[in-house]
């Protein structure tokens, strides 16, 4: 079931988040929160709680900085590509020093990227966003063939996952640049 909701929440985020900045932060915050809850081993109604609060904190972090909201939009969006980054080069003993680096690195970059750029960054930050969450999603939802999209055992497996991680950005990327009919 954890799967399945972050399955579509990637998908709203990949294919459609830069069509709302709030849908696009709801969407970012479950994801992030979801990726950490998973990663630390969290049941499944934890991690629906703790991805709920998640997208909660993210929403009302735009609405007191509704100003920042490109800011906070590209932060939160940087903080789902940070957590993939990490689940892929995770290993070894600096694990929490790297969960600590690498997410909040990845989203202050994001945040700098989209306050500047704005709409040109978040077509390309929720599609890599939406598609990091997808990925990971199938990669929980059938471990026995897909495990590696969420937890790759090897380097040939975080190159695939890289590999699949662009591809589907790219798509995402496609499907938002379109305009919507009228």
């Amino acid at each position: 079931m954890s799967a399945l909701a972050i399955i579509v929440v990637g998908l709203v985020l990949c294919l459609a988040g830069s069509f709302s900045i709030r849908l696009a932060v709801l969407a970012a915050g479950f994801g992030v929160a979801w990726t950490l809850a998973v990663v630390f081993d969290a049941d499944t109604g934890t991690t629906l709680l703790i991805s709920l609060g998640g997208a909660v904190l993210a929403f009302a972090l735009t609405l007191l900085a509704s100003r920042f909201l490109f800011f906070i939009a590209g932060l939160c969006v940087g903080a789902v590509i940070g957590a993939k980054l990490f689940v892929l080069v995770r290993g070894g003993g600096a694990d929490l020093l790297l969960l600590f680096v690498v997410v909040p690195a990845a989203a202050l970059a994001s945040a700098l990227l989209a306050r500047r750029f704005e709409r040109a960054f978040l077509l390309w930050g929720t599609a890599f966003g939406g598609a990091a969450l997808v990925l990971s999603g199938v990669g929980r939802l059938w471990a026995e063939v897909a495990g590696d999209l969420w937890r790759p055992a090897s380097t040939a497996g975080v190159v695939l996952v890289i590999l699949l991680w662009v591809v589907l950005a790219a798509a995402g990327y496609s499907v938002q640049r379109r305009e919507p009919r009228k």
